[in-house]
């Protein structure tokens, strides 16, 4: 991790954003930050290696790529995807347990996600937006030459717009080997991305002021979840106080 910063606002955490991005463009790296916001400063492990498998890690990947496309295929084909890694997107956006871990190319998308009291815990004392300082070879991934089981390193995986979610989050996704996904390795303590990876800290007493500024610039559930569960959910927080 190349540091730890702490913010109380939006215009803090843009200032943040901004220093590092003038610091990495003076080292000639001209590529986008990508973002992740979590409700509690949690380790960077995707979904798969926070659980327990009744059996081996690996298979049961396996398996459970197999089956998401095997059991209800009238479900999936209305998306029409055209390999395991679009099956693999859609499942990670219905919660299918996967090696992909969530990022956004927009900095207020991942604040309004770390900032989501629905989803805050009791035993983390902060939210946090990981920053991801990429560059381009970690772009660099041969989706047709790959199956996503079987890549080399970690890299980002731009998917295609397969779902409006996606692209309402400017959605792209971390993807480890299957080495560091059977050891469970956080991704900031990956070979490829342990000293390209900041990591934002804010308290739950500064959500409001965040939300309600957030919601000045367009970004509110309704805007991430352009369905009627996102319309939902933005009426509430509109007209209704947290508890």
């Amino acid at each position: 991790m190349i540091g730890e910063e702490e913010i109380v606002s939006v215009a803090e955490y843009l200032k943040v954003i901004k220093e590092y991005k003038e610091q990495t463009n003076h080292k000639g790296n001209q590529e986008g930050f990508v973002f992740r916001g979590q409700a509690g400063d949690h380790p960077l492990i995707p979904k798969i290696g926070r659980l327990k498998p009744k059996g081996d890690l690996l298979s049961t990947e396996h398996l459970l790529l197999q089956e998401f496309k095997r059991t209800n295929p009238l479900l999936i084909e209305a998306r029409r995807p055209y390999d395991d890694w679009d099956y693999l997107t859609l499942g990670q956006h219905f919660g299918l347990p996967t090696r992909l871990l969530d990022w956004s190319n927009n900095a207020l998308t991942a604040l309004w996600f770390a900032t989501d009291t629905s989803k805050q815990r009791n035993d983390s004392d902060y939210a946090v937006v990981w920053v991801l300082i990429a560059d381009k070879d970690d772009y660099e991934l041969n989706i047709g030459g790959y199956h996503p089981f079987e890549i080399k390193e970690t890299k980002i995986f731009q998917p295609r717009i397969i779902k409006q979610r996606i692209n309402n989050q400017s959605g792209v996704f971390s993807i480890q080997t299957s080495a560091e996904v059977e050891c469970k390795t956080e991704l900031d303590k990956t070979d490829s991305f342990s000293q390209k990876v900041l990591k934002i800290k804010l308290k739950q007493q500064v959500f409001p002021g965040i939300r309600d500024d957030l919601n000045t610039l367009g970004v509110n559930a309704f805007t991430i979840f352009p369905e009627l569960e996102g319309l939902c959910n933005y009426l509430q927080w509109r007209y209704f106080v947290d508890e």
